[in-house]
Order: C-alpha cells, then sequence, then structure tokens
C-alpha cells in the first residue's frame, strides 16, 4: 500500500474523508444538520438550470475559463487562441494552460472591497476580477521570460521574480482597493517558478524540444498517456492529470500545511470531529482514514485548488481531442461560495459557541461586523469545508434524479457551475447586499479560499 502522505494527496481521500462528517453528526462540534432542507437547495439549483440554459446538455464544466467570458466577450478565444499565430494548436493549449495555472493559484478570495478594471473597460470583483486581472497580466508578459517577442507565456524564470510590488500594480491595488493575501500570493508564484525548475519535476514541466520550463508543457506529458480510441478522441484518465497537478505541483503550497513524514500533503486539516468518529470506530470508514488513525492522524482532505485546477485545465485540453476518464472520483469543491449556499439556507447552522467566537472576532477585526471570522485552519471551518464537500454530493445526485440524467450525463462539475457555485453568489447577495459576502467570513492567506 502507498505511504499515507501518498494516500492524503489522492482524489479518493476527499470524499471518503468528507462523507464521515456527513454520516456522523452526533460527532460535529461547530454545526447542525438539518438535511429535510436541502430539497430546498435542489429546488434553487434546478430553477437557474430552467433560467440560464435551453438544454442540461448545454451546461459546460465549471472551470476558470468561465470567469475570462462573459456574455458577449470570449475573451480566451480572442486574447489568447486566435492571437497565437505562427504556432500548432499544441502550443496554442500550451499557452492557454500557462495562464490557467497562475491565474487558478491567484484565485483565493480576493476580499470584498476589492474590484478590478480591466483594459476593456470592465469592471469586476472576487473570482471574475482576479481573472481578468491575471489576464492582462499574462498579455502584458508579466509572466514570460521573453516579454516583446512571445509576452503569451508563463516561464519559471520570470515568476521567481515577481515581487509584491509588480503583483499589487498588476492587481490595481490601492488603499481604497486593498486585495486580501497579496503577500501570499506572491509566494505562491515564486514556488511555482521553483517547482518547474525542479529537476523532480521535469516530466511534467520540461520540453526538450524548447528547452523551457513551463506549466503548459504539461500538455506533453498528459497526451503521451494517453490512448486513442476509435472516435478519434485521445482517453485519458483523470488521475494522469492529477499527478501532473498534485506530484507537480505540491512543492508550492506553504511550509505551515500539513505534513505527513515531512512530505506536505496540501489542503489537508486536523479534525476533532473526525479524531471522535475514528476512535469510535465508524463501520463506514475507507481505507485511507483507517491508514492515519493506524498512525495517529485525523485528518480531512480538500484539495480545493489543486481540483479547481484540474477541472479547469480539461477545457483546454478538450481542444487536444483529450476525453477525461474516472471523473467520478472527483469532488466538489470546498470553498466559501458552495459551503455559504448551505449556511444560508440553514442546511448547516453554527452551534452557538462557535457563533458567538467567530462573532467575537469578527467584532474585534472590523467595527460593526456581525458575520462571523475563522482563521482558515480553525476546527469549525474544516468542519465547514467537510460538509460542503458531502452535501454538494447529495445536491447532484438529486439534480441528476429529478433531471432524469445520470452522473455521466450531468457530472457534478456541471451542477457547480449551473447552480451551487451559482446559487451560492445570488443567494448571498440577496442576504447581504452590501457586501455580497459569505456567511462566514475566513481570514484568508491568499492559498486557499
Amino acid at each position: 500500500m502507498p505511504p499515507l502522505s501518498n494516500q492524503l494527496r489522492s482524489l479518493r481521500a476527499v470524499r471518503q474523508t468528507t462523507s464521515l462528517l456527513l454520516e456522523n453528526p452526533q460527532h460535529l462540534n461547530h454545526f447542525d444538520l438539518s438535511l429535510e432542507k436541502l430539497d430546498s437547495v435542489v429546488d434553487g439549483v434546478l430553477a437557474l438550470i430552467k433560467r440560464d440554459y435551453k438544454s442540461p446538455q448545454e451546461i459546460p464544466f465549471h472551470s476558470r475559463w468561465r470567469h475570462f467570458d462573459s456574455a458577449t466577450e470570449k475573451r480566451i478565444q480572442k486574447l489568447v487562441l486566435d492571437k497565437a499565430e505562427g504556432v500548432d494548436q499544441v502550443e496554442k493549449v500550451r499557452r492557454v494552460i500557462d495562464l490557467f495555472v497562475v491565474s487558478v493559484l491567484l484565485d483565493a478570495g480576493a476580499g470584498a472591497q476589492w474590484s478590478y478594471k480591466f483594459s476593456d473597460g470592465t469592471v469586476l470583483g472576487r473570482s471574475e476580477g482576479l481573472a481578468l486581472a491575471s489576464l492582462d497580466w499574462f498579455l502584458a508578459g508579466g509572466f514570460s521570460a521573453t516579454p516583446t517577442s512571445t509576452p503569451q507565456r508563463v516561464d519559471a524564470s520570470s515568476l521567481q521574480l515577481v515581487s509584491v510590488e509588480a503583483l499589487e500594480n498588476a492587481f490595481q491595488v490601492s488603499v481604497s482597493n486593498p486585495l486580501v493575501g497579496a503577500a501570499g500570493r506572491c509566494s505562491l508564484l515564486s514556488r511555482l517558478g521553483s517547482v518547474l525548475l525542479d529537476p523532480i519535476n521535469a516530466r511534467f514541466f520540461y520540453n526538450k524540444e524548447n528547452k523551457d520550463y513551463r506549466p503548459g508543457n504539461m500538455v506533453d506529458y498528459i497526451l503521451a498517456k494517453g490512448v486513442e480510441k476509435s472516435d478519434g478522441k485521445v482517453g485519458v484518465s483523470v488521475t494522469v492529470l492529477w499527478e501532473a497537478v498534485m506530484d507537480g505541483l505540491s512543492g508550492i503550497w506553504p511550509a505551515t500545511r500539513t505534513t505527513v513524514d515531512g512530505v506536505s500533503v496540501g489542503d489537508v486539516w486536523p479534525c476533532k470531529a473526525m479524531e471522535a468518529i475514528m476512535k469510535e470506530g465508524s463501520k463506514a470508514a475507507g481505507p485511507i482514514p483507517n491508514l492515519a488513525k493506524d498512525d495517529g492522524f485525523y485528518f480531512v482532505a480538500f484539495h480545493k485548488l489543486s481540483q479547481w485546477l484540474t477541472y479547469s485545465l480539461m477545457e483546454p485540453l478538450s481542444l487536444l481531442n483529450c476525453a477525461f476518464e474516472e471523473m467520478d472520483i472527483m469532488t466538489g469543491l470546498a470553498e466559501y461560495r458552495n459551503g455559504g449556499l448551505f449556511v444560508d439556507m440553514e442546511v448547516i447552522t453554527l452551534k452557538p459557541e462557535t457563533k458567538a467566537r467567530g462573532v467575537a472576532a469578527a467584532a474585534a477585526a472590523t467595527s460593526g461586523s456581525t458575520v462571523p471570522k475563522f482563521e482558515v485552519f480553525d476546527d469549525a471551518v474544516v468542519e465547514w469545508r467537510g460538509l460542503t464537500v458531502a452535501l454538494l454530493d447529495l445536491v447532484g445526485a438529486r439534480v441528476q434524479n429529478r433531471l432524469g440524467m445520470s452522473a455521466a450525463e450531468l457530472p457534478l462539475v456541471k451542477v457547480l457551475e449551473a447552480g451551487t457555485w451559482k446559487l451560492g453568489r445570488e443567494v448571498a447577495a440577496k442576504l447581504r447586499p452590501d457586501s455580497k459576502g459569505p456567511p462566514i467570513d475566513i481570514v484568508s492567506d491568499g492559498t486557499v479560499f
């Protein structure tokens, strides 16, 4: 059996750990669960699908690509793919993946006060604003080692030179336009440059022909692992892409993240409820929680940014006829829009003691704030995120059932895009029109949310 560190970094670790929290609500320390209210969430998701799509078959992936485009502006096609003249389709996709990797890693919560004015005059905040800021920076050659001749690329050597000042300038940060976690984002880009250059990752990121180190070079690794099918598609297991993302990029995570035997395991956190569940001897526990228990560890795995990146890379890779298999092992994303939805619609509610602690922290940090506030590593946040992932599985299954579609026809990643993420944002805007923020505030370091 692979070592525990490898197991915790796997996709299967997410569902095996998060599901236990939902199956054992008696051990939750911070939330009460009201599953009878879940159908209201499902109804809301179905209403959005009916409102926004002529047919459920039209729903795209929940992908970073959506944040670059609008109903009228197809910016990736117009500004990246169409501008890549004199290069083949593989190189075009390399450039899109260069951009997407950097942009996803910059896509932690921006804070309610920040916004960005794009080069075409569009002003947006949050995820869309972060996407447009990264796109402008990319188009200007901000990540390229040869910005004059080939600005639209990301080179390891340039990432290592990015400063906080450069990032704040590129993202239009000012006293009146503050961005949460600027230093953390800058450190993430610098570490990305280092992992791209690490010889152990050469199989993912080094192109022998071009003699360069780029995120987009993972295209060649993935294509080499694919199997040509009778319909002309290239069949690729999602585990191949996950290997490039998780193994290739594991070195970017902060040193403060959870480690097992000296190995960083990424977005994995200790959880008191998990300890109580495993010590009681849950019969539903899978092999990964049991292996962790044997070593005295009680963790919940999320891999939010890594899964978000994996979902986001599938779409440009489809331009090379890649068809991804084993999609069912991926999960929903443990972030504040999905999680906020379940809190706002009272499927889960903070226990009084935890809420009081969070409200007190918010009041101390921001005068007049009544939205509970916690550090990202707080046990309450770990519980919240774990319940979010498990509840998304239930919503996905119920939406598929109501529409008479299979998981293959309407995978969870499309339910996230058409429904839960969007519904979470719309409900938040109605309940908190001033901030439009989530019902629980997270102290972000720019590397998780």
